[in-house]
């Protein structure tokens, strides 16, 4: 019991470090430091376990294994930013309705890494967790970590279960939470779990991230930042609403963006990444690893016509062809 307390001291001091207003500050970096050390040496991760380094292949992308997932929380801007966001959609919430508020996490990785903060800054009778997780290794992890800081009380359902399919078996859900994107929302099956469980939601739900765009960029050698040239997809809430509203047994369809790309060198073209999470909570350009440059991908180097368009078969991520020639 000593134990547990002592564990659950340090996690409130660590989110009150995280939590704290401001871009940045000198308490942040030793806060998501010694988050990493607790979390690992609680769940234990083994980086030289292959089962550990295996991703999941999924039809809508895969799901990233233990090792990868768990090296996340390192990120510091990008783990500060998504548990300050998530905190602030909960009180949000809580001033609109009494507790307890329901949060819907898809994709926990073996620590549910955004939530334990939270739930140690608020009580039982206020948030409530479902949490979903596709890898057995992260799931049984996951359970270790709620077990070490004695955290059951907070989370109402632990499933094992494939985020881009689950089927709800209430749709009582005020926060639907999910930090399974990648760079240009490739790879990874961020923009299919949220598709699908906000096909199956009614109005008034707090989706996080609130927005994801994706924006072709032009940045030469020389430069510092990107030139955004033409925005691919902003991936917000209106956005799933027009593609669930033209979906057809869950078949998503994404719109072809046209773009003419004048006299910019192909080789200059990248995908660049912009995510705001709740409120004031961004990340932009190389903020995170959610954030580096993705490089546009032409085998016609002449054309300045070109077509983009977002796709999910195989590896999710965005297609660029001119009108002949299609690049995958």
């Amino acid at each position: 019991m000593y134990q547990t307390q002592f564990l659950k001291e340090q996690l409130k001091s660590i989110s009150n470090h995280i939590l704290q207003p401001g871009d940045f500050h000198d308490k942040l970096v030793p806060a998501i430091t010694a988050y990493t050390k607790l979390l690992f040496d609680i769940g234990k991760i083994d980086s030289e376990e292959s089962i550990e380094r295996r991703h999941i292949k999924l039809p809508f992308g895969d799901a990233i294994g233990t090792f990868w997932a768990a090296n996340c929380v390192k990120e510091v801007l990008r783990t500060q930013r998504f548990i300050r966001g998530l905190y602030l959609a909960i009180q949000d919430k809580l001033a609109q309705k009494s507790g307890p508020i329901h949060i819907l996490y898809a994709g926990t990785g073996p620590f549910a890494t955004l939530a334990l903060p939270i739930m140690v800054h608020f009580s039982p009778e206020e948030v409530q967790f479902t949490l979903l997780e596709i890898n057995e290794t992260s799931h049984n992890k996951l359970l270790d970590v709620i077990d070490a800081f004695d955290l059951h009380k907070y989370v109402r359902q632990i499933e094992i279960t494939d985020a881009t399919t689950y089927v709800l078996p209430n749709t009582e859900v005020d926060i639907v939470l999910s930090e399974t994107l990648n760079r240009a929302l490739i790879t990874e099956p961020q923009v299919f779990i949220m598709l699908n469980l906000a096909s199956q939601l009614g109005d008034g739900v707090i989706y996080l991230p609130e927005e994801i765009t994706v924006n072709l960029s032009e940045k030469k050698r020389n430069e510092t930042e990107p030139r955004i040239i033409e925005t691919l997809i902003n991936f917000n809430l209106d956005k799933m609403k027009e593609i669930i509203r033209h979906a057809e047994r869950n078949q998503w369809v994404f719109e072809e963006i046209k773009v003419n790309i004048g006299n910019v060198e192909p080789a200059d073209l990248y995908y660049t990444t912009e995510i705001k999470i709740y409120r004031d909570n961004f990340l932009g350009y190389e903020a995170s690893s959610l954030n580096l440059l993705e490089r546009v991908k032409l085998d016609e180097k002449d054309a300045k016509d070109l077509i983009f368009k977002y796709y999910a078969t195989g590896k999710p991520g965005f297609s660029a062809h001119s009108e002949n020639v299609l690049i995958t």
